[in-house]
């Protein structure tokens, strides 16, 4: 089937709509878009396009139902990995039940089956019977957890994430990656700069000894590793030693490391965040206990 030309008319159980997937220079569409990602989500957007594409269907400039494309390039045990994640999966109230939803996701999954390496989402979890029947199968992550960190004093800072030179540095330390994980994302700024320059602005670190960016989150009992972004040749557990700043409660990391050794593997449950792989890519997670970085959900 594939996707459908931009602004053409398709007929879905003998209701016409319009479907486009360029909807970034229409004010109209995108001020709809973010009306009923507010309330759905209570998420809104600056810009779209480009490595994330909302998919709409919409009537009289009114967005009914959206499926968002967002390409984004993995590396798996340094390997390039070109992957589609969909996201920002919803429909107004007013055209639910009208199988919106279920024609953006075959026509979409139909146009990049063969573009790509896999294409996957992360399902909420009132809809888990919803995604197999599209050909997604549910696959189990897994995390990992440093436990009884040391305290070493190394000169590690906050960033004010409203600073130019510190966004630009961010940017710059995704373009190397994160080199103690076995799965990790780069060159997405769409995804980049929803996090670190946005929802978890506050968690962004720099580790100066090693020249390295740090997301990670403080909690009383447990620390989120988020990701690690640069190159360097350091020791992980170095690194988190330098994270945990004297804490002794456990670290627990947002991706998959490289070197495990002497940390806990868990399987992974978030509350809305079951992972869904469709048939028609690969599936490294069925050899391999990991997890997609946190920091790459879109």
């Amino acid at each position: 089937m594939g996707l459908a030309e931009n602004n053409t008319e398709v007929i879905i159980g003998g209701e016409k709509y319009i479907f486009s997937n360029n909807i970034g220079d229409n004010k109209n569409l995108f001020d709809s878009f973010n009306k009923l990602a507010n309330k759905s989500f209570g998420i809104s957007f600056n810009r779209v396009g480009g490595e994330y594409e909302p998919h709409v269907l919409y009537m009289n400039d009114e967005i009914c139902a959206n499926v968002s494309v967002n390409k984004i390039t993995f590396y798996h045990n340094g390997e390039k990995r070109f992957y589609i994640q969909l996201g920002t999966v919803m429909t107004d109230k007013k055209y639910r039940k009208r199988g919106l939803s279920r024609y953006l996701i075959e026509s979409i999954v139909d146009e990049w089956k063969d573009k790509c390496d896999a294409v996957y989402l992360f399902a909420n979890d009132s809809v888990l019977d919803f995604y197999p029947k599209f050909g997604f199968i549910k696959k189990e992550e897994y995390h990992y957890k440093y436990m009884n960190p040391s305290s070493v004093a190394k000169e590690y800072q906050k960033l004010d994430m409203n600073d130019e030179k510190n966004i630009q540095l961010v940017i710059d330390k995704d373009k190397e990656g994160n080199s103690f994980s076995k799965l990790y994302m780069t060159g997405n700024y769409a995804i980049l700069s929803f996090y670190a320059m946005d929802c978890m602005k506050e968690n962004v670190y720099y580790i100066k000894g090693y020249d390295l960016v740090a997301v990670v989150e403080y909690e009383d009992d447990k620390i989120w590793c988020h990701d690690i972004l640069g190159q360097t040749d350091a020791d992980i557990k170095d690194v988190l030693n330098i994270i945990a700043q004297g804490h002794k409660c456990p670290v627990y990391l947002g991706f998959t490391p490289k070197d495990n050794e002497g940390m806990i593997c868990e399987e992974h449950h978030e509350e809305d965040t079951t992972l869904f792989i469709n048939k028609c890519g690969e599936s490294i997670f069925d050899d391999e206990k990991l997890m997609f970085p946190t920091t790459s959900h879109a």
